[in-house]
């Protein structure tokens, strides 16, 4: 029996797999628990397979994602919320954001 928490073709990925969280709210408190350093590493790692990960995603319905994928896709959507703060600002002090308790998006 397998282990695993991603799929087959991404398993190179599971060191990751704390970013693969299922809100935003969770997402967004990640990445400012995480240090800078890990965040770039993150976000370089998931970045290079992206366009993989999107044709990988792309064959399921959203509604039908097997438990997998959706880990993978969280992991994707984690990528997302870091991006700007990576390929923008560079640092996470330069941000002025409310409290991530504060903050309550739409899902």
């Amino acid at each position: 029996m397998s282990t695993s928490q991603l799929p087959e073709a991404f398993r190179d990925l599971e060191p990751y797999i704390a970013w693969s969280l299922s809100s935003e709210r969770e997402r967004i408190a990640k990445r400012i628990a995480t240090p800078m350093d890990e965040v770039i590493e993150f976000h370089g790692k998931i970045s290079a397979r992206l366009e993989a990960i999107i044709i990988y995603l792309n064959q399921y319905p959203y509604s039908q994602m097997p438990e997998d994928g959706q880990r993978l896709c969280d992991m994707a959507l984690s990528l997302v919320e870091i991006s700007n703060l990576v390929e923008m600002y560079k640092n996470p002090a330069v941000l002025n954001m409310i409290e991530p308790e504060r903050f309550v998006p739409y899902e």
